[in-house]
């Protein structure tokens, strides 16, 4: 089938489906995407680890992979789910948000979910159940819908081999 002819059938099935146009649409090819500007931006987390080291969920923000972000693990682990939220400041189309593991450890989180909020209360599912890799060093990439835009982005770590969760950075792509 030729690629026009493609691209035909597929509208004739998405109109066919009732919807009359897609409700999302993801990107696999980043040359049509650009890393959004992380200027400004901060991040929270449902706990962190300033105890027993300095492993703060704005880390996730500075451009570093060896530094991260840590769900608290002293004096106590707290248990699954771990969540980290970054506040983009202004609304912006996600298209593909990447994700780099902690480079010393390779216990972290193996499955996660992604949210996107507009005011950080009311929360949408972008992906769930989302298998992540925890001994990858480079950047595992996620497509998400990009039929809305978000302010805030939020990753909740579901499972892994320890109760702890970790991610050395966060980072975001947005339309050219």
């Amino acid at each position: 089938m030729q690629k026009k002819h493609l691209y035909l059938y597929l509208l004739a099935c998405i109109i066919a489906a009732g919807c009359g146009k897609a409700d999302a649409v993801f990107f696999q090819d980043k040359s049509t995407v650009v890393k959004a500007d992380r200027a400004g931006w901060t991040a929270t987390a449902s706990s962190e680890e300033t105890t027993c080291e300095t492993a703060t969920a704005g880390l996730v923000l500075d451009g570093k992979t060896a530094t991260y972000w840590s769900s608290q693990g002293c004096p106590t682990v707290l248990p699954y789910p771990h969540s980290i939220t970054v506040d983009m400041k202004k609304a912006i189309n996600l298209v593909t948000i990447d994700i780099i593991a902690r480079q010393n450890d390779a216990n972290g989180m193996t499955k996660f979910k992604l949210e996107g909020s507009n005011d950080g209360t009311a929360w949408t599912i972008l992906r769930d159940n989302l298998a992540f890799v925890p001994t990858t060093r480079t950047a595992q990439s996620y497509p998400v819908p990009s039929s809305a835009t978000w302010r805030y982005l939020r990753v909740t770590a579901l499972a892994g081999p320890i109760q702890k969760a970790f991610l050395s950075e966060i980072d975001v792509y947005t339309t050219k």
